[in-house]
């Protein structure tokens, strides 16, 4: 069996049925080989960090692992800032790289490169893949794929890389083999980095020990609150834990990457956290009211908790799963007092939780031990939390500077029918976050630990062919110029994909830092200053898109007519003025429960006494 036909029939026989790539002479065997399976297609891009992006998408939106592809040189370093954005964000994608023929490789050590276009793919991923490796001899396929594959799909997920040499791809597999066993992978007794630690079995014992931690701290509690991150992304395992949350009347926050794990109405969702941008509410709730946070698959990163890691949800106890152990080593606490760590998978803990929770016997067993007389019912602290989430909504909504945030608002009432949506980075994003409305089952994608510009609108291809249904991206003008050329897939594939551009002809974000901290110097950020954006609405007619062009002013009047046909592509480019922000803000040193524009005083006092 050819090399390339094998890998292709692996892939799809593991569900990948969309390859995303671009050409070249030295992926062009693998190319080859899924155009000529029945089961697979190839999706072309204009770029391959367009490609990359799209199969994170795919990944994001899917919940399954993506595949992409490059030629060697410049084409595999093209696939490196997609590599990057999966790796951060825990996303399985399997990264396939052509290569120059082995036998063009000279042995000589240091020489600076062995032929055109050679690139050492393999050293430049390592650090943000889970896996790389270059295959020498055609069996060594086998194995390597088969690794690869078991390796971004376990533990904390993640990307791994394949580089394939041009001869390596045309040679012949005598032994195709599509499930190894672990000890076959060479993994029986591995537990290194490129399988996580979580993924060895000497981590399971913790299971069990979180959940009976999880549960006693419960009947301690008084203010409890989950926190829950993009490391539970099992929608089945997610259910679980909602069902578990409305049983015992538990606040949810989340972190970005999750926050459209519940409907933007639903009762018990109370927003996402931030150290500069969250939700006011959800920075109040856990930084400053609750008593115990069960943080479950969620880094506790800076940009989660502010800079001042110490001075985090001082007063309440943390309990941590978490399937990765590195994050652990981190103490938000001084000294880690107060505070739990399991390295643990926590879709099992949940499980674990859920399975307790619904045995009579068990439920009888957790209250006995408890010294209560029912297992968990937290209606009193809910309503707190409910009146704090009231009370903060109505401070932001009466704040002049948000008027994009109320515009995100309507625009998403507007695709609430959309599958997924994406959203770049910038001062969109933020908005975005704080106020789209988004349905059950209606997934946001974001490019989170990375943080790439460029990455909704291909994240949006990728998310169509993962659910086959339309979908929508919300861009900035400096955002979208980063892979504008994709408007030609769109056209070419007609796909059904809805593009807001959000235009203030400025990167808002930094901008803002710039009249904040650097005397109101607009280097690079403004018209005039070094940066300039297109019109996007005639940019995209020339490609043959439907479009228009509209002021943000406008839009909750004029939107509606012109994006109810979600079957079609379209662009809307909404205008604002160059002089936007994003708020609420945490200003620095301050705590990230007091956020500028500041609350008033007697609403700040009367929920701070609550």
């Amino acid at each position: 069996m050819k090399v390339t036909d094998y890998i292709v029939e692996f892939l799809q026989r593991k569900g990948i049925h969309d390859f995303f790539g671009y050409q070249g002479t030295m992926i062009a065997h693998l190319v080859d080989s899924i155009e000529k399976n029945p089961h697979t297609k190839s999706h072309s891009s204009y770029h391959e960090q367009g490609a990359a992006f799209a199969a994170c998408g795919y990944a994001q939106a899917g919940e399954r692992c993506a595949c992409a592809y490059a030629t060697s040189g410049p084409g595999a370093a093209n696939l490196i800032s997609g590599i990057a954005d999966a790796y951060f964000d825990s996303l399985p994608v399997v990264f396939l790289t052509g290569q120059l023929n082995t036998y063009e490789y000279s042995g000589i050590p240091g020489l600076r490169q062995q032929g055109f276009q050679e690139i050492d793919i393999v050293a430049m991923a390592k650090p943000v893949t889970k896996y790389a490796v270059q295959i020498r001899e055609d069996e060594d396929i086998v194995k390597a794929l088969n690794k690869a594959y078991h390796i971004a799909n376990s533990g904390r997920k993640g990307p791994v890389l394949i580089d394939l040499p041009m001869n390596i791809q045309r040679g012949d597999v005598k032994n195709p083999v599509y499930d190894m066993s672990l000890e076959e992978m060479g993994l029986g007794e591995e537990c290194g980095s490129s399988l996580d630690a979580a993924a060895n079995g000497e981590i399971s014992h913790c299971t069990a020990l979180a959940a009976d931690t999880i549960r006693q701290a419960l009947a301690e509690a008084k203010r409890p609150v989950i926190m829950l991150g993009h490391g539970v992304s099992d929608k089945a395992v997610r259910d679980q834990l909602f069902a578990l949350a409305r049983q015992w009347k538990l606040p949810v926050i989340t972190s970005v990457l999750e926050m459209s794990a519940l409907p933007w109405d639903d009762p018990l969702n109370f927003g996402c956290i931030g150290g500069a941008y969250g939700h006011r509410y959800a920075n109040m709730i856990a930084n400053a009211k609750s008593d115990l946070l069960i943080c479950l698959g969620i880094s506790l990163c800076t940009r989660q908790i502010g800079t001042k890691v110490h001075e985090f949800a001082k007063n309440a106890k943390i309990i941590r799963v978490d399937i990765d152990q590195y994050n652990l080593q981190r103490n938000i606490h001084e000294n880690g007092t107060g505070e739990m760590k399991f390295c643990a998978d926590a879709a099992e803990v949940i499980r674990l939780l859920a399975e307790s929770a619904g045995n009579a016997e068990c439920a009888r067993d957790f209250a006995e031990k408890s010294d209560v007389s029912a297992v968990c019912d937290f209606t009193d602290w809910l309503a707190v939390c409910t009146d704090i989430r009231t009370s903060l909504r109505a401070v932001d909504d009466a704040t002049p500077e948000r008027y994009p945030n109320r515009m995100i608002a309507a625009l998403s009432d507007d695709i609430a029918d959309t599958s997924a949506v994406a959203i770049d980075v910038g001062q969109h994003m933020v908005w975005s976050y704080q106020s789209f409305h988004n349905q059950k089952d209606q997934k946001l994608l974001f490019s989170g630990g990375h943080g790439a510009m460029g990455y909704a609108l291909p994240a949006a291809i990728g998310a169509y062919y993962a659910t086959g249904k339309p979908v929508a991206c919300i861009c900035g003008d400096g955002a979208f110029q980063m892979n504008i050329q994709e408007l030609e897939w769109v056209k070419r594939e007609m796909l059904p994909i809805t593009m807001m551009v959000m235009n203030n002809h400025a990167l808002g974000m930094i901008r803002h830092l710039q009249r904040d901290y650097f005397e109101q110097v607009y280097a690079d950020t403004s018209e005039g200053s070094g940066f300039s954006s297109c019109s996007f609405a005639e940019v995209a007619k020339a490609y043959g898109i439907s479009s228009t062009c509209m002021e943000a002013d406008e839009v909750s009047n004029k939107a509606a007519g012109f994006l109810q046909d979600t079957e079609a592509p379209k662009l809307l480019e909404i205008r604002l003025e160059p002089g936007t922000f994003a708020y609420p803000k945490t200003c620095l040193g301050e705590p990230i429960h007091n956020q500028q524009p500041y609350i008033p005083k007697d609403v700040y006092d009367r929920l701070m006494d609550l």
